[in-house]
């Protein structure tokens, strides 16, 4: 179990990253919004 300053592990997963036909998912890892906040449902 993480916990507030643990480090998130790495992964990669398909991922919902649009509304638009044909777009709506796309396979993302853990640098592909490096810096930016994710929320990751399990």
């Amino acid at each position: 179990m993480l916990t507030v300053g643990d480090k998130f592990p790495e992964f990669e997963l398909t991922a919902c990253v649009s509304l638009e036909k044909g777009k709506e998912f796309e396979t993302i890892n853990h640098k592909t919004y490096e810096g930016k906040w994710k929320i990751v449902f399990a």
